[in-house]
């Protein structure tokens, strides 16, 4: 581009490239055809230059763009149009984008190496940015924000730079230029208080005004100050005198001091102010004072919310100056403190007051009289202050003193601040006297440590809750099965009992401590007093801060970044963490089982000897020797039993497992079963302790791990999750049989939470679902083992975000195939419906997983009573027995089809705007909407309108709608005959003439796309031709309810009811969750009304309950289950030469049935 530098757009540099692309086209004068289309009424000629511009535009835009953008706008040949895509393309929604750039700009930092240059350059070009977008940015603002954002070595500057709020941006520039300047350079020494005295400098050199550097005023140089002139006519004799005030009167110190804050970061050093609001004298260099005696409190600024400290106190001699109201005279100023950081002298004029010295009000200045009303000093009015001018008596610094101190402190800085002990070693060789209590400032800062923390082995405490410690790890991926991130640790000091709990979210920690609180403050009749954590928000916030404040518990929290402050949680992390990866490592098991190697460990370690402990942690705790022969090794192979009622008769009554720990509330262990994949607490347990149980979980791939790098560190920086309730099981530590069951406190991990039969389930390889109070577990499918996204995002982060991608364009490809919407400009004013992608896996005949995605509309969003009829009719499953019966007896063929995309095919009669797909956005562009010309799934009159549109075609065909059922279609000419039946897009077809089913069957192909199903199955039946006849079934749908409620190895019963069993239970009237009886009920009547009438009076008698169910009603109902289980393979059977349905479990009636089709 002739030498003109742009950059290539990338994506992320938009703003940089459009700057200087828009100076490029302006220098080739080419502008002007980017902001404006071709003008109307153009000669001949003009119209050409014009042509010629915008091409040369389009050709200089193109050619700066990366490979990716040149072939996402290579269609586009109008510089205007190309413009204004690339920057909707990269700005986005201008309200977003001027939010984000202001949120930048307020949280600008300075990178730790980043220049000063470098830093200046990026807040300006964030300033920049926001400016195109629309959202000003005053010079002051930018100034506040990248002063805001200094810190490292900038720190002392920029607390000075906020005080100064009139400079400009090139001044701060140049301030942190020479700052970066002094420490780069390696013989610059920096003397406290420098920044600030170099920060004046350079606000004289900038303002082109001339500083003194004697009293640091502008405007005049040294040999005409003022200052130094009165200064030098009294040095000569004047001889330095060391005076010690014995006298001083005894201060509080237990008052704080208070003073005010003044605007400016540095005075004159000569100048005092008169302060009316300052409790004492104070003075911020160690000149004005003949001796310092040190004492550090605190001094509290009036309007800013800080504090900064003072380090001494002492008398200060000065003299006034000589100037036209009165001649020069010493003053002394007792019991004045020395506050280092205070960035002015102030004479308190509560304190002179207290003396008894008069302060007079005279025109622009204030009179200060002592006591016999002799004129002491005058202080000026000078912008906004009354400042009076004072000269030290003394020119040399005073060193910190006590009064006992003599010539110690001195020896002390020549010989390198040395410690104490060699001081005193030194007195052969110096006179230097003796000093107990010397305490020397530079040798508290310089060679200050860490002080040691007490030893975490020490009790603290004197009974077991009096002082419990917390600490929160995670979080730990992989997540366990039970979708645990975290594990909490609760110590009890004094036992050294370890209490572990296992979290989904942070949030938890809340609801577990206040559930441990009230168990275990109930079992041992102890209560609570203190709990010691870390910095953490999980401990730290307002929901648990007022929890302990109303029980009483005493909250105590460690210093930040020491968390050795709270050693014995941390010690017990580590502890658990050290033992969890010798467990995983030596039983070579998933890394998923992370969760139970922890809570393995943590019994352990209740049972094994502490440092520091006499006793055991649970022989403290529950006050007797525990027995610990039931101790086993984790990972080994266990036997375990299967109860009868598992299991059929001839079925072995043992299996296979591997040992995880053991079971809380009840003597047993815990089990993981190999063949079903789930975890489950056994009493009758057989332990080869020298097998490992991993080596018979087939090919299961061993990761290579790290278990410390599965663990990130939550002190001090913790945030709240959403909100997420788990409830846990506890564990108990005491299977023996001969032993008293008592509860020890240990929680189990989340992987086991519902209990059915005995058993503890815990699905592998499956994501969890949130579940209900009740028993709830996933239908029998193929999703049991995937991860389905609920949404784009979802899916984008998903690792099978190809292949739903894909699902995704296959999708839209169909709609753009319907001309289902058009792109216009987004309305005005006008509803807008949004959209989603729904998506799902099928598994083909052949085994392989389909990828399925569905744009649906969020039709709820439409205008209420306006977009309305929403009535769409399916066949009823009478109808469809009918037909089947009627196939059986007239040998008639069944054919079983589906139409892709139904709702496509039908248009919509009303005006409906869709916001564009979720990921799609940019292929419809900004501003833009989809108008919807036929139907889409989502929107409530889509099913009418697909069901509207398939009758008008069949019509078309020649079928006629049966009067009975709106949903059968049936042609006939005497001998031949063709019957459809239709469920929304499935279509089921009978038909005795190959001929007449090819006819239709074509028909139907050329205006709707049909797939035919080579299974036959619909509406969830199973539909099987045989010689004799046709049968339905529904065992899929049988097994799916068995493994809902852990009934898929129950032991069956023959009949689903008996004579008098619901009179059988005990009339305790105990009611169960209606909710949870009616659903059972409910899918029950959907089995009986189908294929298993068998099941139709027992159904029939318990749904009678459905309004106050009670327990022995649920016992029955889980019969009809247990009877299922037995039955599942049974089918409904239509014979072919009696024509009446029957089930094959009963003795077949011969009866003839007359079947009359009302046309």
């Amino acid at each position: 581009m002739d030498r003109i530098s742009v950059p290539q757009l990338t994506g992320t540099n938009y703003f940089i490239w459009s700057l200087k692309m828009q100076a490029a086209l302006s220098l080739k004068r080419l502008d002007s055809v980017t902001t404006q289309m071709k003008p109307e009424g153009l000669s001949e000629k003009d119209a050409s230059e014009w042509q010629q511009k915008n091409s040369d535009a389009v050709a200089y835009i193109k050619l700066s763009l990366s490979d990716e953008q040149a072939l996402q706008f290579a269609a586009e040949n109008n510089a205007k149009i190309l413009w204004d895509k690339i920057k909707s393309t990269f700005t986005g929604q201008t309200e977003d984008r001027k939010i984000d750039a202001g949120n930048e700009l307020k949280n600008l930092q300075m990178n730790s190496n980043e220049l000063a240059n470098d830093y200046i350059a990026r807040a300006r070009g964030i300033a920049t940015k926001c400016h195109s977008l629309g959202l000003e940015v005053s010079p002051r603002e930018l100034v506040y924000y990248t002063v805001r954002g200094l810190k490292g070595k900038f720190a002392k500057v920029r607390d000075i730079l906020k005080t100064q709020r009139d400079k400009s941006i090139d001044e701060v520039l140049e301030i942190l230029r020479e700052e970066e300047t002094s420490f780069n350079s390696p013989s610059s020494t920096r003397a406290e208080g420098r920044s600030a005295d170099v920060f004046y400098s350079r606000k004289s050199k900038n303002s082109g005004m001339r500083l003194c550097y004697v009293c640091r005023r502008p405007n005049h140089v040294a040999k005409d100050c003022f200052y130094r002139n009165q200064r030098e006519s009294t040095t000569t004799s004047r001889r330095r005198k060391v005076h010690r005030n014995n006298n001083s009167k005894e201060r509080n110190t237990a008052n704080p001091v208070f003073t005010a804050a003044p605007n400016e970061e540095s005075l004159c050093e000569n100048i005092w102010i008169l302060d009316s609001g300052a409790s004492c004298h104070m003075a911020k260099d160690r000149v004005w004072f003949e001796k310092i005696f040190p004492e550090r409190k605190d001094v509290y600024l009036a309007g800013k919310d800080s504090k900064i400290i003072c380090e001494g106190f002492g008398t200060v001699k000065a003299k006034t100056v000589s100037t036209k109201y009165g001649n020069p005279l010493n003053v002394t100023i007792e019991n004045v403190s020395y506050v280092p950081q205070l960035r002015c002298n102030l004479l308190s004029v509560i304190c002179l007051m207290d003396k008894g010295y008069k302060i007079k009000s005279d025109n622009n200045c204030v009179l200060i009289y002592d006591k016999s009303n002799k004129l002491i000093t005058k202080a000026f009015k000078n912008n906004g202050r009354l400042e009076l001018y004072f000269e030290p008596l003394y020119n040399s610094e005073c060193y910190f003193s006590n009064p006992s101190n003599s010539n110690y402190d001195i020896w002390h800085s020549r010989l390198c601040h040395l410690n104490a002990k060699y001081m005193l070693k030194m007195k052969d060789y110096i006179d230097i006297d003796d000093v107990n209590d010397f305490k020397c400032e530079t040798c508290d800062i310089s060679k200050i440590t860490r002080k040691p923390h007490p030893n975490i082995d020490v009790n603290q405490s004197s009974e077991i809750l009096e002082l419990i410690h917390a600490d929160l790890c995670g979080p730990i991926q992989p997540e366990s099965y039970g979708g645990a991130k975290y594990f909490m640790v609760l110590v009890d000091d004094f036992s050294g009992m370890y209490f572990t709990y296992f979290l989904k979210s942070k949030n938890e920690v809340f609801d577990i401590f206040s559930q441990f609180k009230a168990k275990y403050e109930n079992l041992t009749d102890k209560r609570i007093k203190k709990l010691r954590t870390d910095n953490g928000l999980e401990f730290v916030n307002e929901q648990l801060d007022t929890y302990l404040a109303n029980s009483g518990i005493f909250h105590e929290k460690t210093i930040p970044y020491n968390s050795e402050s709270n050693g014995k949680a941390e010690r017990a992390n580590r502890i658990l963490l050290e033992r969890a990866r010798s467990l995983l490592y030596e039983s070579e098991l998933p890394l998923k089982f992370w969760a139970e190697t922890i809570n393995f460990s943590t019994q352990v370690s209740n049972v094994t000897p502490r440092k520091g402990k006499e006793k055991i942690p649970l022989e403290t705790w529950i006050g007797k020797k525990p027995k610990l022969n039931y101790l086993k090794k984790f990972g080994c192979v266990a036997y375990f039993h299967v109860p009868k009622i598992m299991r059929n008769k001839f079925d072995v009554p043992g299996r296979r497992g591997i040992m995880l720990g053991y079971a809380r509330d009840r003597r047993g262990y815990r089990i993981y079963d190999i063949k079903n994949r789930k975890i489950i607490e056994e009493r009758s347990i057989k332990f080869n302790e020298s097998l490992k149980g991993s080596t018979y979980l087939g090919k299961t791939k061993v990761e290579t791990w790290n278990i410390d790098s599965l663990f990130e560190s939550t002190q001090d920086i913790n945030e709240f999750d959403h909100k997420t309730k788990v409830n846990h099981l506890e564990i108990s530590a005491e299977p023996a049989a001969n032993e008293n069951n008592y509860s020890i406190p240990f929680e189990t991990p989340d992987d086991a939470t519902n209990t059915v039969g005995g058993e503890i389930e815990t699905p592998v390889d499956q994501i969890p679902v949130r579940r209900s109070e009740r028993l709830k577990a996933k239908q029998m499918s193929t999703n049991l083992a995937c991860n389905v996204p609920n949404s784009y995002l979802e899916a984008k982060n998903s690792a099978d975000w190809q292949n739903w991608e894909f699902a995704m364009k296959n999708e839209l490809d169909s709609l753009n195939k319907h001309k289902v919407w058009e792109i216009v400009d987004r309305p005005v004013k006008t509803k807008l419906v949004k959209s989603k992608w729904v998506y799902s896996l099928k598994q083909s005949d052949n085994g392989e997983t389909k990828y399925k995605a569905r744009l649906v509309v969020a039709g709820f969003n439409q205008i209420k009573n306006k977009d309305l009829e929403s009535y769409s009719p399916v066949v009823n499953i009478e109808s469809f027995r009918l037909l089947i019966a009627l196939a059986s007896k007239l040998n008639l063929m069944v054919r079983f089809f589906d139409v892709k995309t139904a709702y496509l095919y039908s248009d919509i009669e009303e005006t409906v705007y869709m916001l564009p797909p979720p990921g799609f956005e940019r292929l419809i562009g900004d501003e833009k909407v989809c108008k919807l010309k036929g139907s889409i799934y989502g929107l409530p009159q889509s099913g009418r309108n697909w069901y509207m549109k398939i009758k008008s075609e069949l019509e078309k065909f020649g079928l006629t709608q049966l009067a009975s059922d709106n949903c059968v279609f049936i042609k006939s000419d005497g001998q031949n005959m063709f019957l459809l039946c239709m469920h929304v897009d499935d279509l089921a077809i009978f038909c005795n003439n190959d001929e007449m089913y090819q006819d239709i069957v074509n028909s139907i192909i050329s205006v709707f796309e049909v797939h035919e199903n080579k299974t036959s199955k619909f509406l969830g039946m199973e539909i099987v031709k045989h010689k004799n006849g046709i049968s339905l079934s529904q065992s899929e749908y049988i097994e799916s309810l068995l493994v809902k409620y852990s009934l898929n190895e129950c032991k069956s019963v023959k009949t689903p009811i008996v004579k008098g069993e619901d009179k059988s239970f005990p009339p305790t009237n105990e009611l169960i969750d209606i909710t949870m009886y009616q659903e059972l009920i409910g899918e029950l009547l959907y089995l009986a009304n189908r294929t298993r009438p068998d099941i139709s009076f027992v159904t029939c008698y318990l749904s009678q309950f459905n309004h106050k169910p009670e327990k022995r009603h649920y016992i029955l109902a889980k019969r009809v289950l247990r009877y299922l289980m037995g039955t599942k393979d049974k089918k409904l059977f239509y014979d072919n030469n009696f024509g009446l349905a029957i089930g094959n479990w009963s003795t077949m009636m011969k009866y003839s049935l007359l079947i009359k089709i009302v046309i």
